[in-house]
């Protein structure tokens, strides 16, 4: 084992909470070392290829941080990188159809003009839907100036942000089904229009928590979504370069084999070996750690009572749905077969009731039989995404997935269900755009346990934890948080806030926060 180099921070792992938090650290002026153990950077983040087809790994489109309420934005501020990345517009949020839709339904940008596409559907239901969105735009706004006010540490802000937060505390305990049914009722099909995109926060509306959904898909309506252009590498490599920029360390191919703690059970060293031989194990030190990943994974890192510790306080949680994603690779522009939008969510019929969003999830645990899950299709050329200029042009097609649907499968097994759903989501494709089998190049179906494997996830859990009500009062703050039971140890990932490209990045930054009040501390003593 070599000599420990010295830090100040340990970053173990490289999505985007980790990257966050790393940069805004070094930034001021700590040392940080980032582990990664893949061979490039950003996790979730990232593009990578699958035989010749260039492939998006998960961004479809984020809310765009040039609002200035959107949550990334005062981190990319600080950062100085939001200037250095294009932002490419994606149109409407998305356009959805069948299920209880009778006609296809597209949800446009601006809560003014959503309250106008979304009345003029449902007529009959223009007030309610005002209100509705009246109070998601609230429920953004009181946040927004809340968290503001913590940052600048005004009492006076502080006092009209509690004042404003009384749509948040009406429902803080509520979930997205229970207040769809009291302002819509029985109407489904206005349900589905304002939530068809789910599958980007949760599978289930019964069990999903409404303040979440507000913070998301508010931020989705009122800044509209954006993709990165050149993919969502760009912004996992502006982060890495804020880090080495400031003098931090990035190492890849590096795999964390142990956290080392002290007799107070505080982290003062880090080892990590060589991802592909095991060996040439080296040793950091550091004052404090922040972990990218889950604390299960955390967990095996640790000694006995540390492991201990994260069981207790983590073990018990429900962790979030997985997804497949179906990437083909085209030889044309999929506008050439009359596939023109960016983003495109298609409901089962069999889905009546907008409650049984997420019953089409366990349809992957055996061969399709005529039924599909919901489903959303990323068209990436309809933009102008920097990528897939030339053949093979990329069409992603993803839902809900769970990792039961894959348990005890051989890998010939797997392999053949895997072509069999392939099979079917492009049959279905070819019925709604005829011509579009003519165009399939290439094609790879990634599910739960690729999600596991490629992001080190329990269960491919791709949003952390589930997004579920709180137990506790809104007096209690938000339930999740970076924190662990170990001090001077935080989880910088969605397993430490909410999840998406919003959350990982926001866990980042509180974790750079109560990571840097730690290492004030100590350089106080």
């Amino acid at each position: 084992m070599t000599e420990a180099k010295q830090f100040d921070v340990v970053v173990i792992g490289s999505g985007l909470g980790g990257l966050t938090a790393g940069a805004l650290l070094a930034k001021q002026g700590y040392g940080v070392c980032l582990l990664e153990r893949n061979f490039s950077l950003g996790g979730a983040a990232s593009v990578y290829k699958v035989g010749s087809l260039t492939v998006e790994a998960s961004l479809h489109q984020t809310s765009d941080p040039r609002d200035p309420r959107d949550v990334k934005r005062r981190i990319l501020d600080e950062l100085g990188i939001l200037d250095e990345i294009e932002w490419i517009p994606t149109g409407p949020l998305y356009t959805v159809r069948g299920g209880p839709l009778d006609e296809p339904f597209a949800l446009p940008v601006g809560f003014a003009a959503a309250k106008d596409a979304l009345s003029a559907r449902f007529p009959a239901r223009a007030k309610a839907i005002g209100a509705f969105l009246d109070r998601i735009d609230q429920i953004q706004d009181s946040l927004w100036n809340l968290s503001r006010a913590r940052e600048d540490r005004s009492i006076a802000k502080l006092a009209k942000g509690v004042s404003e937060i009384v749509p948040v505390a009406a429902d803080w305990r509520a979930s997205l089904s229970e207040v769809f049914a009291r302002e819509f009722g029985e109407e489904e099909g206005l349900k589905a229009a304002l939530a068809a995109n789910l599958f980007y926060y949760g599978d289930d509306p019964k069990r999903m928590w409404f303040i979440f959904y507000a913070l998301a898909q508010g931020g989705y309506i009122g800044s509209g979504g954006a993709y990165i252009k050149g993919g969502s590498r760009q912004l996992s490599l502006k982060l890495a370069k804020a880090i080495t920029k400031a003098g931090g360390v990035v190492r890849l191919g590096r795999n964390a084999s142990a956290i080392e703690l002290d007799g107070e059970g505080r982290p003062v060293a880090v080892r990590h070996v060589a991802r592909k031989s095991g060996e040439e194990e080296e040793r950091v030190t550091a004052r404090v750690v922040l972990a990218n990943c889950g604390p299960n994974v955390a967990a095996d890192l640790l000694p006995e009572a540390g492991r201990a510790a994260l069981a207790e306080a983590f073990g018990a949680r429900e962790l979030s749905t997985s997804l497949f994603c179906a990437h083909y690779g085209l030889s044309a522009k999929p506008e050439t077969v009359g596939l023109a939008d960016y983003s495109s969510i298609v409901l089962p019929a069999q889905m009546r009731s907008f409650d049984d969003y997420g019953a089409g999830a366990s349809l992957l645990g055996a061969a399709p039989n005529g039924r599909l899950p919901a489903y959303g299709i990323a068209n990436f050329s309809a933009i102008d995404s920097g990528l897939w200029e030339t053949p093979p042009i990329l069409l992603s097609v993803l839902g809900l997935d769970w990792m039961d649907n894959w348990r005890g499968l051989s890998r010939d097994d797997a392999r053949a269900r895997r072509e069999q759903w392939l099979d079917a989501l492009q049959a279905r494709l070819e019925q709604d755009y005829p011509g579009f089998s003519s165009l399939v190049q290439e094609r790879t179906l990634l599910n739960a346990q690729s999600m596991a494997g490629y992001l080190n996830t329990p269960d491919g859990a791709v949003y952390g934890f589930a997004s579920l009500p709180p137990t506790e009062s809104i007096l209690s703050g938000f339930p999740r948080t970076p924190r662990t039971p170990i001090p001077r140890f935080y989880l910088a990932s969605a397993f430490g806030g909410e999840h998406g490209f919003n959350g990982a990045m926001l866990s980042g930054a509180e974790s750079a926060k109560l990571a840097a009040a730690d290492l004030a501390e100590g350089d106080a003593r």
